[in-house]
């Protein structure tokens, strides 16, 4: 294993970003030239947009794609390795990295060449230094699964921690400079990027994290052979208290299912997402039945004269949300388990809308991950019995 930063190797698992930056100074003076990069605003033409435990891989030939990237960072952070002897390029949305999920991504973008070579550039991108450190407790895991992989990794972006972070003198509150990044197929460069279109099924890609707990691996998205965006096939957990968390109010679902509000940038979006994934648990419990019969995907392909995806396999035909996601875009990452049973409730229009009439109690299941999605928040909740997993912050 060998990874290395400025032709040095790394004897361990980086321990902290300071430390890092403290030892490699131009790993801070080439954070600081991304940060300072003007924020462009990416349309849905020609680009490809990934979300959180997703991964593409394309290359500067591609006739479809331009961009590749991600938004919406917050404590996430996004992974982008290239692999400078094919031109081909891997962007992925990170909250959590096994050492499975990484041999997966990195043998998908070396298949891609037939040389020897396995030097990998990589780029790590996001995750602010947050007030409660979350962002720390996801990256440094992932630094040491990167660390323990058998192939070479020289280390050239890392903007991540207190290199992306402003700090708000009157709230003392910590916010992230870059929320997300675009790459540039064709030049290589990278640049803070907000997309307005995240391209087709955002409702059925989050559902599978929601859903599906630690289990949940990186999942590619695009075949660059077919310039073909390829949406599963795979399945998730029923959720039987789908209808609890449709019922309440924004404030109470924003302050529930993110670790960090304060990062959102926009938050009606943001909730407005989060149940429309809700719905489609809830109207499809069985995706490999309605959603993906006889296992096969759901294909799409870019339409020459508008750039947006254009649906095509038949299974693309069942009722999910396809359309352009410039007002529904998902906005938030899965980061929390939740147990979805309850007992004893009883439903009134005050309030958050029910009130227990017995002890409701919720506990963790792995069945059902919100756990990509964020800490839950206790703090004057009226659902005091939830318990978060042990770790917390995925």
């Amino acid at each position: 294993m060998v990874f290395t930063v400025d032709s040095v190797s790394l004897e361990e698992a980086p321990q902290s970003v300071s430390s890092l930056y403290h030892q490699f100074p131009k790993l801070r003076e080439a954070a600081r030239a991304l940060v300072d990069k003007r924020r462009q605003a990416v349309s849905g033409a020609r680009s490809l947009y990934v979300t959180v435990r997703e991964f593409a891989i394309s290359h500067n030939q591609d006739s479809k794609l331009d961009i590749m990237g991600t938004d919406n960072l917050a404590n996430n952070v996004a992974i982008i390795i290239k692999n400078q002897a094919s031109g081909s390029s891997l962007v992925s949305h990170v909250d959590r990295l096994s050492s499975d999920d990484l041999e997966t991504m990195v043998t998908s973008l070396t298949g891609l060449t037939m040389s020897s070579s396995p030097r990998l550039q990589i780029s790590i991108i996001g995750g602010f230094a947050d007030n409660k450190n979350v962002s720390a407790s996801l990256l440094l895991p992932i630094l040491g699964t990167i660390h323990a992989n058998p192939h070479f990794f020289e280390l050239s972006m890392f903007c991540v921690g207190e290199a992306c972070t402003s700090l708000n003198r009157e709230t003392g509150l910590a916010l992230p400079l870059v929320t997300g990044v675009g790459l540039n197929l064709r030049t290589g460069e990278m640049f803070p990027a907000m997309f307005s279109d995240k391209g087709p099924d955002m409702d059925l890609r989050l559902a599978r994290t929601l859903t599906g707990g630690e289990k949940v691996g990186m999942l590619a998205v695009y075949d660059c052979v077919h310039e073909e965006m390829v949406i599963g096939p795979f399945t998730y957990s029923p959720m039987r208290a789908v209808d609890i968390w449709l019922q309440q109010n924004d404030q109470f679902l924003l302050q529930s299912l993110s670790p960090c509000p304060e990062a959102i940038e926009d938050k009606e979006r943001f909730t407005q997402s989060l149940r429309a994934t809700l719905r489609v648990i809830k109207e499809h419990p069985y995706p490999s039945v309605t959603l993906f019969p006889a296992n096969n995907s759901r294909n799409y392909r870019k339409d020459n004269n508008t750039g947006h995806w254009v649906a095509r396999s038949s299974n693309n035909n069942i009722s999910v949300s396809t359309a352009p996601t410039s007002t529904t875009a998902a906005a938030w990452y899965p980061q929390q388990y939740i147990k979805t049973e309850a007992s004893s409730l009883s439903y009134k229009e005050a309030g958050l809308g029910y009130k227990a009439e017995s002890s409701l109690t919720y506990k963790t299941d792995p069945a059902f991950n919100i756990n990509n999605f964020h800490h839950f928040k206790h703090e004057a909740m009226p659902w005091q019995s939830m318990q978060p997993l042990p770790q917390a912050y995925y």
